[in-house]
């Protein structure tokens, strides 16, 4: 592997225009999830039909490279584990979310779980808890407390445990970076792990929204409900694999610089698409976050650290 230095000092106009697609689109994300969740769309059948999408394509993907996940049992509780944490919930909590939450907030919520990554692998000792990090932990713990205790913080009151959901979410997803860091099956690429993880959240999610009746219809035709829901599957796939580029021609550092274009798209675009405005302290909590993502970005990548497990080998 190239030195990840020189790898990212080499990063083209084609890497920075992925990465700012990549912001745009999985910010435009939470606003389709409010919208499918608003046309009727119950969270566990959009969950649903949102990683079979995803998953349909990375599977296309894999077949355009002769390189399908093997049928391992390593690969299989890969799959199993990281869609359950890493993509089922956090899937549906972001669709419940989103219905009664500003599409912004969501995304401000959403943008903590770098943090929670971090906290986890200096917990766990697998990352040293630096000064400048831990500092990064505690701005973003402030933003998000900026988001729920100020009276007048959210537009209406009640909302605090919709926040605190998208928060879990969060925790979630960190806790499926920590898992993949040290369970990630040996010879297998991230574009063949994208899609076990995808199709093992579609396992677990597929029987439950049969069995509660949730699922999207797809005979009676189509309205906003299924083509909004079919957008957030088709940019989690497309976003992903564009990802996965990235981090293999530029390096993991630099693809991270995605975090903060997410976080400003998903804010702008509830603004343009549902009119959102936001009181002080939600911009100073959105302020505090993006200050807090750049304070836990590490300087230099880690081979052992919990890098996102989308890395290319």
């Amino acid at each position: 592997m190239a030195d990840a230095r020189a790898v990212e000092e080499g990063a083209g106009p084609l890497a920075y225009g992925l990465v700012g697609f990549m912001g745009l689109v999985w910010g435009l994300a939470v606003s389709l999830s409010k919208i499918a969740g608003s046309a009727g769309g119950h969270p566990v059948g959009l969950a649903q039909w949102q990683v079979t999408v995803a998953g349909s394509l990375l599977l296309v993907a894999c077949l355009f490279t002769a390189k399908l996940p093997p049928l391992r049992l390593d690969v299989a509780r890969f799959g199993l584990v990281c869609g359950a944490a890493g993509v089922a919930f956090p899937a549906m909590a972001l669709f419940t979310s989103a219905l009664h939450l500003p599409a912004g907030i969501v995304a401000i919520a959403f943008a903590s779980m770098p943090l929670f990554t971090y906290l986890m692998a200096v917990i766990f000792r697998i990352e040293e808890g630096t000064a400048r990090r831990l500092s990064g932990v505690l701005v973003g713990l402030a933003a998000m407390a900026l988001l729920i205790f100020p009276k007048g913080a959210l537009p209406q009151p009640g909302m605090a445990p919709w926040v605190l959901l998208a928060l879990a979410a969060s925790v979630s997803m960190s806790f499926e970076n920590f898992y993949a860091a040290g369970y990630r099956p040996q010879g297998v690429g991230s574009l063949q792990l994208s899609c076990a993880r995808q199709w093992g959240a579609a396992v677990l999610l597929t029987p439950l929204a049969l069995a509660t009746g949730t699922a999207v219809p797809l005979d009676a035709g189509w309205g906003t409900m299924q083509w909004a829901a079919t957008g957030t599957g088709v940019i989690s796939g497309v976003a992903y694999t564009c990802l996965l580029y990235v981090i293999r021609t530029s390096g993991p550092i630099f693809a991270t610089q995605s975090s903060y274009v997410i976080t400003l798209a998903g804010v702008g675009w509830g603004m343009l698409l549902f009119g959102e405005r936001h009181s002080l302290y939600i911009w100073l909590a959105l302020a505090l976050t993006l200050l807090a993502i750049a304070l836990v970005k590490p300087r230099t990548p880690r081979a052992s650290g919990l890098v996102a497990h989308a890395r290319d080998e």
